[in-house]
């Protein structure tokens, strides 16, 4: 997917879907079939038939955070994270062979999350 194509999914979703989202394609969680949308659930790797929820990546900042600490993550993008006057959270992906994304959002979570999945790019197929 594009950046554009990330942003316009991104912005048709509800937050545990974008949580969703970020579990599966940033994160490598696999999703639980039989789940509501509004109540993501993934499978435990060592356990397949646990479940977990999905931790709110989009607006938790510890769980953002894991975003980043992810190593395949760390490996490919550095994130800067910046506030402005006017309420809102600029992170600018740095990707090695790339050009720097620069993203805007609500929170440091969703601006995080969002700046990760359009680092994934074509790793994002729909």
């Amino acid at each position: 997917m594009t950046r554009d194509e990330v942003i316009a999914k991104w912005n048709s979703m509800q937050l545990r879907e974008r949580d969703a989202w970020v579990a599966e394609k940033v994160m490598g969680l696999e999703l639980s079939d039989n789940m509501l949308a509004a109540y993501p659930k993934y499978r435990l790797p060592d356990y397949p038939d646990f479940f977990r929820d999905v931790p709110n990546y989009s607006t938790d900042i510890s769980a953002a955070w894991r975003v980043l600490e992810k190593p395949e993550i760390m490996d490919r993008i550095q994130i800067g994270l910046y506030p402005t006057s006017f309420g809102k959270w600029i992170a600018k992906s740095y990707m090695a062979g790339y050009e720097n994304c620069r993203v805007q959002a609500d929170s440091a979570p969703e601006a995080i999350c969002l700046a990760a999945l359009i680092a994934q790019g074509e790793g994002i197929e729909e």
